[in-house]
């Protein structure tokens, strides 16, 4: 596994690809953002976005390699502890997951 410390060879990653443990935004005590369809990294996942080529906004891939399950999201803010992530309730049934489950999120980019 790899928490917080980037996928790529010889230091520097090539993308952004980290595994953090999962858990709904009621642990954040940011309940408001259940709704919504972003999500909350550590301020790692920031440090090493901002030397990575990305583009903007930022959208990332959550998957599930336990379930095989994915989708994909937006980042609301850096603010979640490191080695988790914070992501809306309905995003983890989708997944498949329960609190603690551990995911993988990448950064992707749309066609343009």
């Amino acid at each position: 596994m790899n928490f917080g410390w980037g996928g790529g060879y010889g230091g520097m990653p090539s993308r952004f690809e980290e595994q953090y443990h999962c858990y709904s935004m009621a642990y954040a005590e940011k309940g408001h953002l259940e709704g919504g369809d972003k999500i909350l990294l550590p301020q790692s996942a920031l440090d090493t976005l901002a030397r990575l080529q990305v583009d903007y906004p930022m959208l990332f891939r959550l998957q599930s390699s336990d379930k095989g399950t994915m989708t994909h999201c937006g980042v609301l803010e850096f603010s979640a502890p490191e080695g988790s992530c914070y992501i809306p309730y309905w995003m983890m049934q989708n997944l498949l997951i329960e609190e603690g489950s551990v995911i993988s999120i990448t950064n992707v980019s749309l066609p343009k």
